[in-house]
């Protein structure tokens, strides 16, 4: 607990590199901590290590760094990301399919949309939706259009929101 804390702190005076080195620790919370306190610096010197957390054995470190490596708005993230959207947690999918949204770009429009028709977890979905939205692309109206279909009420909520947002209205 102590180590968590004292990385925290670290986090709150701008210590990026020793954050960068906490993202290497044995223990999976302060590699956590050290994600999310990294995202928040926005540091571009933390990009790289970033990326490499998006592959730890750890769930909640992999969404720390998605989560981070959206906030920094650094376009060399977009590859990994876009990987990550595939992860085997839908809760790192949501925060990958949010972090893309966030960087605005056009990349990542084709593979949200395979997630906004494929993945099986509604709240990844719903995010996919959003974030097609902020990309501003034409090529997410139809598949947000059918989308309107979803079997859950936040995703077609988040499809109308989306395809508003791209100008289009129901008939």
């Amino acid at each position: 607990m102590v180590r968590v804390e004292a990385e925290m702190a670290l986090g709150d005076l701008n210590a990026v590199d020793p954050l960068i080195l906490a993202l290497m620790d044995e223990d999976r919370d302060v590699r956590e901590g050290a994600a999310w306190s990294l995202g928040d610096l926005g540091d571009p010197r933390a990009v790289e290590p970033l990326i490499m957390a998006l592959k730890d054995e750890d769930s909640d470190v992999r969404l720390g760094a998605a989560d981070a490596l959206g906030k920094l708005n650094d376009t060399r993230a977009i590859e990994p990301l876009i990987l990550a959207l595939k992860d085997d947690n839908h809760i790192v999918r949501v925060d990958a399919a949010s972090s893309l949204g966030d960087l605005g770009d056009p990349r990542a429009v084709e593979p949200l949309i395979l997630v906004l028709k494929d993945d099986e977890d509604e709240w990844v979905r719903q995010n996919a939706a959003e974030s097609l939205g902020m990309l501003n692309d034409s090529r997410a109206v139809e598949p947000l259009k059918s989308a309107l279909n979803d079997e859950d009420e936040d995703v077609r909520e988040a499809a109308k929101e989306a395809l508003t947002k791209l100008g289009w209205q129901a008939p």
